[in-house]
């Protein structure tokens, strides 16, 4: 569980400064998972490089784990006053996919904060047995900046070094405090089909929000299963979203009855666990080929449809501190889709956007 105190607060502060390195000519290099305990939106404490505890691993499906592996929407932040900085590490699978680049499959993005805002850096890349990013951030002022580096969305990591010039201060920055947004959805969720890792829309709105979000999105596997659930109640969140009907799409088995049972439940267990936690139930976005194609605007408006009827019932029963964000407040337009299902980096910024709209109150009324 994130634990919110201030012993361990003091500890994080304290292991920023206890850092792995190795000299090289020019450069110093840190091993991030020999000082790192646990990662910017990661749920849990001391997993490895993975989105799930391994007590998890024999309890949910064997696909869900695997995906678990994958590092979307996880990351580190650090200080440096170097204006040359490099990444390198490895991935375990392929590099890229027919319809999403390697800079988003396998890359990572960095981040610099400079007058409060996160300014994007270009990596100069190479896509090998070691992935290695070049940064320049000449024009940045001499005095130590906020960086956050933003994790592959679909690879698993490992060996992940950052050089910085030899003699330039460093550390490794203390988790943020605020309880997570946690997000339980689909492969949009898990950044789908994003160019680069800060474009997946979760990554998008933490910036936004200058907030962590825990990123826990399954690619086909989001389909609002108890056991994910039960996993998601150990976690102090800030507010839980629920973006799942993409993964379930109706079938013989999967009827109005069992989805909505789904629904339900999955509040009522989180409710019983956080009983003042707000949880954001979200629709389905809906399909660009929908105009065109009656069989698939069929599949999300029935979706939805059962969503709003959920949402009724669930608020009846006096659910307090429930909110539903609807497809025509996410607003997908025409063009923010690669095919037909999965956002551009256009689709992910109206995602964010939505987002940003619809949590900004909540996360205010809870703080």
């Amino acid at each position: 569980m994130i634990i919110k105190s201030w012993y361990c607060s003091l500890l994080l502060v304290i292991g920023s400064h206890l850092v792995s390195a190795q000299k090289e000519p020019g450069h110093i290099w840190y091993t991030v998972t020999d000082s790192v305990a646990q990662f910017e939106s990661q749920g849990w404490q001391n997993i490895g490089i993975g989105r799930l505890p391994s007590s998890a691993e024999h309890k949910v499906r064997k696909a869900v784990w695997n995906l678990s592996g994958h590092t979307a929407g996880l990351g580190v932040r650090f200080e440096t006053d170097s204006d040359h900085i490099v990444i390198r590490y490895q991935v375990d699978g392929d590099l890229d996919m027919h319809h999403m680049p390697a800079t988003a499959v396998s890359g990572v993005d960095l981040y610099v904060k400079s007058d409060s805002k996160w300014l994007w850096a270009r990596g100069k890349t190479s896509f090998q047995e070691t992935v290695q990013y070049n940064f320049s951030l000449d024009s940045l002022s001499d005095d130590p900046h906020e960086h956050k580096l933003f994790f592959p969305l679909y690879n698993n990591l490992k060996n992940l070094k950052i050089g910085v010039k030899y003699g330039s201060s460093f550390r490794f920055l203390p988790l943020r405090q605020e309880n997570p947004v946690v997000v339980y959805g689909t492969s949009i969720a898990q950044g789908a089909c994003a160019s680069r890792p800060g474009m997946a829309w979760t990554n998008i709105l933490s910036r936004k929000l200058d907030y962590p979000i825990v990123n826990l999105g399954f690619s086909g596997n989001g389909r609002l299963e108890p056991e994910i659930i039960d996993l998601i109640s150990e976690i102090d969140a800030s507010v839980f979203v629920l973006d799942c009907l993409p993964n379930l799409t109706p079938t013989e088995e999967r009827t109005k009855k069992e989805i909505q049972k789904r629904i339900i439940e999955s509040v009522a267990s989180l409710r019983e666990k956080h009983p003042q936690t707000p949880i954001l139930l979200v629709q389905h976005a809906g399909y660009s080929d929908g105009l065109v194609d009656a069989e698939r605007r069929k599949i999300y408006e029935t979706l939805n449809s059962w969503m709003s009827e959920s949402y009724s019932s669930l608020k009846k029963e006096d659910y307090k501190n429930l909110f539903l964000l609807t497809k025509d407040e996410i607003g997908l337009s025409n063009d923010a889709f690669v095919d037909g299902t999965h956002p551009t980096d256009l689709g992910m910024q109206q995602y964010a956007e939505a987002y940003a709209k619809k949590l900004m109150p909540i996360i205010e009324e809870v703080d």
